[in-house]
């Protein structure tokens, strides 16, 4: 019985390069359309342990898109916000965006930064004498599924509670939870 070949890394790198080729060139028409514009990395199935040596060459190939994109958008617009979100926990989640207009301000309230200090990986490279700044990625939880789960989901998901927003909806108290799901490190722009 012959064991199935596993792919090495040689073919991962193709792929990296090809999408960073690929990704080089600005969508200038759809980001006038829509006012934001945005390129995530390539996905594969086999979800082990990504090494980092790996990692770090995502986002040195983020980090030269992010480099071209910055001088194709000043060409183009006079207000622009630019952002390269690196997911830690998960780094094919990780995207380059760039937003122009009204979509700037809300775009920008959707995140929390991280309060606490927070030492970036290793792998999350520098450049230029920018700063990484820590974000929660973060998703909301109605106060009915919170109390659907058992107790010690409850319990797990409580240590991931970034806070409990209260709403009305139709005159009656709404809880939500927002609960970090993971932290991504955010290196932004913001031409004006």
């Amino acid at each position: 019985m012959h064991a199935k070949k596993i792919r090495g890394w040689k073919r991962r790198i193709k792929q990296l390069e090809t999408w960073k080729k690929d990704s080089y060139f600005l969508d200038i028409n759809s980001l006038r359309m829509y006012g934001v514009e945005y390129r995530k990395i390539f996905n594969f199935d086999e979800r082990y342990c990504i090494p980092d040596w790996f990692k770090r060459e995502v986002v040195l190939s983020f980090i030269d898109v992010f480099k071209r994109w910055e001088t194709q958008a000043k060409d183009e617009f006079e207000e622009f916000y630019m952002c390269l979100h690196i997911n830690e926990t998960d780094i094919f989640a990780s995207e380059i965006i760039i937003v122009i207009t009204d979509a700037i301000k809300v775009y920008k309230s959707k995140f929390k930064k991280v309060e606490n200090y927070k030492p970036r990986p290793d792998w999350i490279i520098t450049f230029d004498n920018r700063k990484w700044n820590p974000y929660y990625l973060y998703s909301v939880w109605l106060e009915d599924e919170v109390n659907s789960l058992s107790d010690a989901d409850k319990r797990k998901l409580m240590q991931h509670l970034v806070r409990v927003d209260k709403n009305k909806v139709n005159s009656s108290a709404l809880k939500e939870y927002i609960i970090r799901d993971s932290i991504f490190w955010c290196l932004d722009i913001n031409y004006a």
